[in-house]
Order: C-alpha cells, then sequence, then structure tokens
C-alpha cells in the first residue's frame, strides 16, 4: 500500500542521556496490561483524544490512500480476518474459523452469526442489518472489480474467475461462492500464502450491499467497533462513538470496545499540536520529531519520571523515496536514474537536513525491521553516493556534464516543511554534481496521488507504509502483469510505471510458493532485479515517536502503525 506521510527517523546523540525508564519499547509492552487485570481504577467508557498532522483523502475502505484515513477507517469496518495490534499475527475476526485444503487453494470460512452492521436509514427501520457470507462476496467483487487498482492486482492473479470478471467477461467470481449465511467458499488456481494477509486488512473490510447502493463512495457504515457520530464542515474533527452492538467481548464479558468515543483533529503545525497535548486536549503526540521529544523531557523531566508522559518509539515498515515516471523523458532511460541515485548524498542529507533523524536508504524498497528478520538483506544491491560515477551513467544517457538535459520537475505534498527542506538540499546536489536544475514544486496530497496515478508526473516524494507484514506488500507495488499498458491510464499503485517480465514472473512464483524460506528468496531476487532498474531512490528508513499520557493502556505502536482501539482503554 502507498500512504502518504512524512517521519522523523532515529535517535539523536543527545538523547541517549535521556533515562532509558522513561521510554517504553515495544518488545516490554507486548506483555503488560492484560485487559482490565491487576489494574487499578480501570474506567470503561471515556473518550481517547487524537490529533493528526496529515488530512484524509477518503474513509471509505477500498479507496483510503493514507496513514489517517486507514487510522480513522479501520475503526469503523471489520474484515474476515484481523491483525494484532501488539504482533500484528492474523487472528479470527468475521470468520470464527477456518480450514484450508491440502492443495492451500481453497479456503472454507465459517463466520459467525452475530455481526451486525451499524444502524443506519439505509437498512429497514434505520436498524442494523445482520452480516452474512453473501455481503463478503459483495464486497470481494467490488474490490476485483471497480476497486482492482487499489493494490488487489496480484489477488486477483490465483482468486479463480477473478480476472474475467475484472475484463467483464462475467457476471460474478466463480472462485468466491457463500455456501450458506455463515459459510464461505474461496478457491484459488494456485496457492497463495499471503492471500491471508489481505483478507485481514481494512482495504478488505466487508460492507453491506444495501449501504453501497445508497452512498457509494461516501458510505460509513461499517460493522467496527466504533461507527462515525459527525464530521465537522471543514473535515478537521471526527468523532467515532462506541458501536453498543459490536460482536466482541473480553475474556471476563465485557463488550468492546472500552471507550466511549474516539476523536480525531487534523492540526498541521506540530508546536500547535504539543499545546493541544500539553494542554489535555490530544492524550497522543504523533510521530514527532527526536529534537520534540528532547526539548520536551528537558521541560517536563518530573512527568516523564512518574510516568504520567510515555514515550514509544518503533522502526516502522516504511520507505520514503523519489519515484521515477518511466513512460516520461529523462527517466525512461535507465542510466539517468542511476545518476540520479548515485549523485545524491543521502549521508549529508540526513545529517544537515535531518538532524541525524534517519536510517540511510542503502538497500531496497523492503525497509529494515525486525519483523522481517528473516528478510536477507545483503542479498539487495543498493545506490550510494558516488559522484563520478553518476557523472559517468549521466554521460551515457547523452547528457555530458548535464548538457541539454530536459526539465524535470519534482513534486512534494503542499506543507511538509522537512519535505521541502530535503528537496532544496537534493535539488542544490544534482546541481552541484550533474550540473542538472530541477524545479520543486508542492501539492495537495489528493492533487499528488492523482497526477502520480495518472501519469502526468515525473518525480515525485512518496512515504510507503506497509499494509500488511511482508515484502510482497512493498513489491507488489511494482508488478505490471496485470497493468494497463496505456501510460495515461489511473495507475495505483504501481505509479512509476515500472514494467518487467522477469520481475513478473518471479513475484507470480513467489506468490504461489508455501514455503517461506523459499518465498523470502524469490523476493530478495525480485528486489534485486528492481533495484538494478531503478523505478525509485531509496532515502530512508523511518523510526517513529509517540508522546502518550500514561493513562492510557493497551494502545500498540506496531511496526505497521496498525491501530486498533477496541481493547483500549483509559484509567483514572
Amino acid at each position: 500500500m502507498k500512504f502518504k506521510f512524512y517521519f522523523i527517523n532515529s535517535f539523536l546523540i543527545g538523547l541517549l542521556c535521556i533515562q532509558t525508564s522513561c521510554f517504553s519499547d515495544q518488545s516490554e509492552s507486548l506483555n503488560s496490561d492484560p485487559i482490565l487485570n491487576d489494574i487499578s481504577n480501570p474506567m470503561l467508557g471515556g473518550e481517547l483524544k487524537l490529533v493528526e498532522k496529515e488530512f484524509y483523502r477518503s474513509i471509505f475502505p477500498y479507496s483510503i490512500e493514507e496513514s489517517v484515513g486507514y487510522k480513522i477507517t479501520s475503526q469503523i469496518h471489520n474484515g474476515l480476518l484481523r491483525m494484532n495490534p501488539k504482533n500484528l499475527a492474523i487472528e479470527p475476526n468475521i470468520a470464527k474459523s477456518w480450514e484450508i485444503n491440502d492443495e492451500q487453494t481453497r479456503y472454507t470460512f465459517h463466520l459467525r452469526d452475530d455481526v451486525y452492521f451499524h444502524d443506519n436509514s439505509c437498512f429497514e427501520s434505520s436498524k442494523s442489518a445482520k452480516l452474512t457470507a453473501h455481503d463478503v462476496v459483495f464486497s470481494m467483487e467490488l474490490i476485483c472489480g471497480e476497486y482492482y487498482n487499489s493494490g488487489y492486482n496480484l489477488l486477483m492473479k490465483n482468486l479463480i474467475g477473478a480476472h474475467d470478471f475484472y475484463n467483464n467477461k462475467c457476471d460474478s467470481i466463480s472462485g468466491i461462492r457463500a455456501i450458506d449465511d455463515t459459510t464461505l467458499v474461496l478457491e484459488l488456481s494456485e496457492p497463495a500464502p499471503t492471500i491471508i494477509y489481505l483478507l485481514a486488512s481494512t482495504k478488505a473490510s466487508i460492507i453491506s450491499k444495501v449501504a453501497y447502493d445508497m452512498y457509494g463512495r461516501d458510505l460509513t457504515t461499517g460493522c467496527g467497533p466504533f461507527l462515525l457520530h459527525q464530521i465537522n464542515e471543514d473535515s478537521t474533527t471526527i468523532t467515532l462513538h462506541k458501536n453498543p452492538n459490536h460482536f466482541l467481548t473480553d475474556d471476563q464479558g465485557n463488550s468492546l470496545p472500552y471507550l466511549n468515543s474516539v476523536s480525531f483533529k487534523i492540526i498541521r503545525d506540530e508546536n500547535s499540536r504539543t499545546e493541544m497535548f500539553l494542554n489535555k486536549e490530544s492524550m497522543v503526540l504523533s510521530e514527532i520529531s527526536e529534537n520534540k521529544v528532547k526539548n520536551l523531557f528537558e521541560s517536563y523531566h518530573k512527568e516523564f519520571d512518574d510516568k504520567v508522559f510515555i514515550v514509544d518509539r518503533k522502526p516502522v515498515m516504511a520507505t520514503d523515496c523519489y519515484e521515477f515516471n518511466l513512460s516520461k523523458k529523462p527517466f525512461d532511460n535507465v542510466n539517468v536514474r542511476k545518476a540520479f541515485a548515485h549523485a545524491i548524498n543521502k549521508e549529508k542529507l540526513i545529517r544537515n537536513i535531518l538532524d541525524g533523524q534517519g536510517t540511510i536508504g542503502d538497500k531496497g524498497i523492503v525497509p529494515k525491521v525486525n519483523i522481517l528478520k528473516n528478510y536477507n538483506y545483503d542479498t539487495i544491491k543498493g545506490y550510494g553516493y558516488d559522484a563520478e560515477l553518476a557523472k559517468s551513467y549521466l554521460a551515457r544517457a547523452g547528457y555530458p556534464d548535464g548538457e541539454n538535459f530536459p526539465e524535470v520537475v519534482l513534486e512534494l505534498t503542499f506543507g511538509n516543511p522537512l519535505q521541502e527542506k530535503v528537496a532544496i538540499e537534493v535539488q542544490n546536489q544534482l546541481k552541484n554534481t550533474l550540473n542538472i536544475s530541477i524545479t520543486i514544486e508542492e501539492e495537495k496530497m489528493s492533487t499528488l496521488i492523482d497526477r502520480a496515478a495518472s501519469g502526468r508526473s515525473q518525480m515525485n516524494h512518496f512515504t510507503w507504509l506497509a499494509e500488511y507484514p511482508s515484502p510482497m506488500d512493498f513489491l507488489n507495488v511494482f508488478y505490471g502483469g496485470l497493468e494497463n499498458k496505456d501510460n495515461a491510464s489511473y495507475s495505483w499503485p504501481n505509479t512509476t510505471r515500472y514494467r518487467n517480465n522477469n520481475y513478473d514472473k518471479i513475484l507470480e512464483q513467489a506468490l504461489i510458493t508455501s514455503d517461506k524460506e523459499e518465498r523470502f528468496k524469490l523476493y530478495e531476487k525480485a528486489e534485486s532485479i528492481l533495484m538494478d532498474d531503478v523505478p525509485v531512490i531509496i532515502l530512508w528508513y523511518p523510526e517513529v515517536y509517540n508522546i502518550r499520557y500514561g493513562n492510557i493502556h493497551n494502545l500498540f505502536f506496531n511496526e505497521m502503525l496498525h491501530f486498533d482501539f477496541s481493547t483500549t482503554y483509559l484509567t483514572k
């Protein structure tokens, strides 16, 4: 999945002198806070107040393309399966159990019979409607049809009948069948182990046909733990209320969620977000810089010592990069792309612009995170700074010393000062090393996404955040086997319009490989091909910092920034 946002990364040296006890390492928090057990003064109810720095484009599950929209939408909707927010393990959800045949080509899901969509006027008597296997069939066909270009192209590859359905050759997908209201069968032409991850994603949420027929992409009615209560006029405040009919309970029989409500406010300015946190108008200060953490610690040392404030630090499964449009000059030439990749001094960029807050993107698109510890990053060739080699590649491309190099526009997200500073540094480096000039332009996130997906951009800055914990989630972005060959057509998530038949074949083989070790080797082989073709320049791998109030429990910061507030609770 592609999400557009910005992270600050790594540790400042100065932070190392801060007491370790003030920081809540994720490995420690995984085993802490059993649900309402042995916790003094637990509350059933209360409001979780959050402030976000990015606007969302959509909260319709099949259209979300950025992290804030994902965070909101994942509270409103549920899928067949879920990812545990503590460790990202796949768990039952709407499907209480499932079986896989010996060939790993047929999945039989057994659904709960107590799942209801939120009360809404689209249903009879404005009451909720029971979710059935027929709703799952409708949702999957919608994903594989109208919303195919949202990153599920490889899902279509092995789902029997999905490709013909997308091409309007049939009226339904033969590989998805509702046996009865609570039994669903999904059939594949070949094994696809990662399909389990996809079915646990928010972008595979189950929606009601009745609701979709009435609201279309404006649908906000789901079956998740929270329901949409209000969006203010300029969409900067979103309030969710507890779903009183949610199907999950804890091991003591308490209905979930514990919270009465969750509110989101969109505030771009970091200083304003900080003030709101200190004034308790927000309970979490999300994705902040290490400098901000250090400054707050110096001013509020006692609050950190007493665990009124708690810092969570987590490397995330995300990658910051510049991507090229390979269908447009000059980036249709691989030598130009390699020249750019070698001309950028990432170490200097991170040291001078990010104040050391980044892990250099010295490998490939798949980020270095603990959850992918079996992935052999050493097999992937990255691009380090080499001015002479960069000049050589540019000369091979026909532009010696930058002579007659065409105009290039680098597009950024509007209102992101750090992205702008990085771009200016890159602009200077390209001028000094290659004697070429690039223009920097800022666009609203929605405009940037549309321009990239429709092939109108030349070069842009994206942060890619994983939707499921597998290298495939990053590599699938560049799969071209089902892409429209017309470069003017909408293409998402493959906005680079990268196409390599050998790369596609290796990914297709990985898709059907059951053995994890062998599958990872195929991923590594595919990524090596990808990096040799350079559709992107890897800048850095992010790490995030969040400060939260100590009375918030079961709020987990995982590698994917996947949030599930259904078990979050407050103490007095």
